[in-house]
């Protein structure tokens, strides 16, 4: 079974006149059209009702078109419709790092790692210290690690945890640099 071709289908629905997305980042939706694609465009058109996804943080609305009904994001619909997409890259990222904020002079074409440099470089992720969810160490523990240069390297290592060359990385400045 092949992937459901979402955009395609966003594309279709913007290009009929169906969904009428803004430069604002409000979309208008059209009250009468049938499955096969034809709106009625004399009985006007309705704000559609944006929802914030609670974990994420991000617009959606739900689209029912020709017979599929999905949820879709208000930031790709809008970049789909304002902005050109010649590299084909695979995400929208907000230019500000506010994913309410869906105007299209605040979002651009994005490739995942450009996305992720965006959210760490604007302070939106950090990664750093115990935000990493790889880290086993507490900024706590790293201040204690520290202030007590007189416990032999292989002492703190078993004490925390982790191994030699991460007391000794510390306690020299090379990791946990914001503490």
């Amino acid at each position: 079974m092949s992937k459901f071709p979402k955009d395609r289908w966003i594309i279709d629905a913007i290009k009929r006149g169906y969904i009428i997305p803004r430069e604002d980042g409000s979309i208008l939706r059209a009250i009468s059209a049938d499955k096969n694609g034809n709106v009625d465009r004399s009985k006007g058109y309705r704000l559609v009702t944006q929802q914030i996804h609670k974990k994420s943080g991000r617009v959606y609305f739900n689209l029912s078109w020709r017979g599929f009904t999905k949820s879709v994001l208000v930031n790709r619909v809008i970049a789909l419709r304002f902005h050109p997409n010649p590299l084909n890259l695979p995400q929208v990222n907000h230019v500000d790092g506010n994913k309410e904020n869906n105007a299209a002079s605040n979002l651009e074409w994005s490739s995942g790692s450009d996305n992720e440099k965006h959210a760490h470089r604007t302070g939106l992720k950090t990664g750093r210290g115990s935000a990493n969810s790889n880290a086993k160490l507490t900024a706590d523990d790293v201040l204690w690690i520290r202030n007590n240069p007189s416990v032999p390297d292989a002492e703190c290592a078993a004490k925390f945890g982790v191994s030699r060359s991460t007391i000794i990385n510390i306690r020299k400045g090379k990791t946990w640099t914001h503490l």
